[in-house]
């Protein structure tokens, strides 16, 4: 980030100078617009009347003092560009470290500890739009691997999700760094820009959300179940059951039946399903002929490959090849 927005954004503020002293909350809901407390929540409900015309509200969260407990009717992300953070969502712990994501559905509820002196966290929300959901977050990469399927299929367990700075792009805290700019430095073709950023990282947070990034999915799946979706994602060529059974000392039908029981598919079909995404993935994105594609997708039998395709994608390999 530029160092001189760095530095203009860690000097302290009206409300932090009060809370350095005292340590004890200074509401900032002036600022915002919310409903009564005494609503449904009994907490806190921050609506999106302070958007002013904008797709996005970019704000510093206040230091030197814990933050109530409170929810929101619009989608945000919380950004850790310095130091670390501790927040409680729906009463669970997470810690934030610098360059981590953390991304908030709406009507999630969640609490902060008190930051300190070098701890920057920024909440960036998002205007209420089909673009700027969790579920959207997570259908964009549907087509990419079996994990994004597995984690949309079971959306309804988890209403945050974490991404850890070491386990994604740099291009993620990049584009972040790019919109908080903007929006603090507006120039010429500013907005245009963001419009650009904005549908940029959200496809970015898509094609990086993973497993690590559901720790709900993770504490209710099988540590098993979850060993093979990464196998299948990761080595689709290559993978079996046979070969799975030998690496985890397990019975091959236990972990089929397994699998089965716990993501609703059989394992032959998720695998199927990874390699024909694959498949398009290079079809769209390589020169590579149709029959070396085949092959280093893992799948032998061309008859089966193109029936197989043609059933998900309704359309043709070569019709994918021609675009």
């Amino acid at each position: 980030m530029n160092k001189k927005l760095l530095n203009k954004l860690m000097e302290l503020t009206d409300i932090e100078k009060e809370q350095l002293k005292s340590h004890k909350f200074y509401s900032d809901y002036t600022d915002k617009s919310i409903m009564s407390s005494n609503s449904y929540y009994k907490i806190p409900v921050f609506t999106e009347d302070f958007f002013k015309n904008q797709k996005i509200y970019i704000s510093k969260h206040n230091r030197y003092a814990d933050y109530p407990n409170h929810t929101h009717t619009f989608l945000e992300m919380n950004y850790m560009i310095n130091g670390h953070a501790t927040e409680y969502i729906s009463g669970e712990k997470v810690v934030l470290n610098s360059g981590d994501i953390l991304i908030l559905d709406v009507g999630t509820s969640h609490s902060i500890n008190a930051l300190g002196s070098n701890d920057l966290l920024l909440n960036i929300i998002f205007k209420n739009d089909i673009s700027f959901s969790l579920s959207n977050i997570r259908s964009l990469g549907q087509d990419r691997n079996i994990i994004s399927k597995f984690l949309l299929a079971n959306s309804q367990f988890s209403k945050y999700l974490i991404y850890r700075c070491q386990d994604t792009e740099d291009q993620i805290q990049i584009i972040a760094n790019q919109i908080i700019e903007e929006y603090y430095n507006p120039q010429t073709f500013s907005k245009k820009l963001m419009d650009c950023y904005l549908n940029a990282f959200m496809i970015l947070l898509s094609r990086n959300t993973s497993l690590n990034s559901n720790k709900v999915i993770k504490s209710q799946t099988p540590n098993l179940v979850l060993y093979m979706l990464k196998e299948i994602s990761k080595n689709p060529k290559t993978v079996s059951l046979n070969l799975l059974a030998e690496k985890t000392n397990y019975n091959r039908s236990y972990l089929g039946s397994l699998f089965k029981k716990e993501t609703g598919q059989s394992f032959s079909y998720a695998l199927t399903e990874q390699r024909l995404l694959s498949a398009y993935d290079l079809l769209s994105t390589t020169d590579l002929p149709i029959t070396d594609i085949i092959e280093k997708i893992g799948i032998s039998n061309k008859t089966f490959f193109y029936k197989k395709f043609e059933e998900k994608f309704n359309t043709k390999p070569s019709a994918i090849r021609n675009k």
